[in-house]
């Protein structure tokens, strides 16, 4: 129960802004090596010579190089997850627009599948995407995305076989990409990454005790924390794909959102009869011409 108390505060630690999250984890490392320097001391039997402090900053330099170079591996990994996870949203929302284009093929039975199509990208957005990587796949998300797949399969028996089967065939593409899209939201660092920057980290903070208990001693320990911890709220932020403000933006659903809307719109003047052909304005016509002279 207390593993599950301290997990839920970590997470909650995506919701606040970036600047917060590094000044906990700055502030908690500067603090938490600070502290070791001055407060284990004097259980350490260590005599402050020269010999001693030059083996303690040799100590630490090797300790900070060795995190440093583990926790710029983990930021590479976490980019390539964000990067997978973008691709990732890419191809669902050109698989979702595909499905619409060829929605429009299939004329009057086609309005159907639009509007399910609309629903399913309302539900992705406003109910799924938010609560991603807490929850994975929605119920309510999930019961859209099967009312889409049955319109399409409806769709599909009122049109040619040709047509048909593009319709099919692009309704998987659909279901497919939205599986992809589940599984990178459980991407994430290794537990064994993290496990490995908690001891390194551990050992950097050992290393305390090894310099005198001085004022100017603490703050450089402190600071020199303070910078890996700086590194570390980094990879942090990055870790989850569809977490935090560094997340997966949801933006490309609402582009084409707004884009079907709006065809849908110019279809429906089109059909009442708003929509005629016009001749183009004197002056428009007038610098085409003159433009397509010799």
């Amino acid at each position: 129960m207390p593993r599950d108390r301290a997990v839920s505060h970590l997470m909650a630690l995506y919701d606040l802004p970036d600047l917060m999250v590094y000044a906990v984890f700055m502030l908690g490392a500067a603090g938490l090596a600070a502290s070791v320097c001055l407060g284990a001391w004097r259980l350490s039997p260590v005599t402050a010579t020269k010999d001693q402090l030059d083996l303690a900053m040799r100590t630490s330099a090797a300790v900070v190089s060795a995190l440093t170079l583990t926790l710029a591996f983990c930021a590479i990994q976490a980019r390539s997850q964000t990067s997978e996870a973008s691709r990732v949203v890419a191809m669902e929302v050109a698989a979702i627009s595909g499905l619409a284009r060829l929605a429009d093929r299939l004329g009057e039975p086609g309005l159907r599948l639009h509007a399910d199509i609309t629903a399913y990208l309302y539900a992705v957005v406003h109910a799924e995407f938010p609560a991603l990587a807490e929850r994975g796949r929605d119920p309510a998300t999930q019961h859209a995305a099967e009312a889409l797949e049955h319109a399409a399969y409806a769709a599909a028996a009122q049109a040619s076989d040709a047509l048909a089967q593009d319709l099919i065939q692009q309704t998987d593409g659909v279901d497919e990409a939205r599986e992809n899209r589940l599984m990178a939201a459980e991407a994430g660092l290794p537990a064994a990454f993290w496990l490995l920057i908690l001891l390194l980290m551990a050992l950097l903070v050992s290393t305390g005790p090894l310099y005198p208990p001085r004022r100017h001693v603490a703050a450089m320990l402190a600071m020199q924390a303070a910078g890996v911890g700086a590194l570390i709220a980094f990879v942090f932020l990055m870790d989850q794909p569809f977490r935090g403000h560094l997340s997966v933006s949801p933006e490309p659903y609402n582009t084409l959102q707004r884009s079907l809307a709006h065809r849908a719109a110019i279809a429906t003047a089109a059909r009442s009869g708003l929509l005629a052909a016009s001749p183009a304005p004197q002056d428009v016509t007038r610098r085409v011409q003159d433009a397509s002279a010799p």
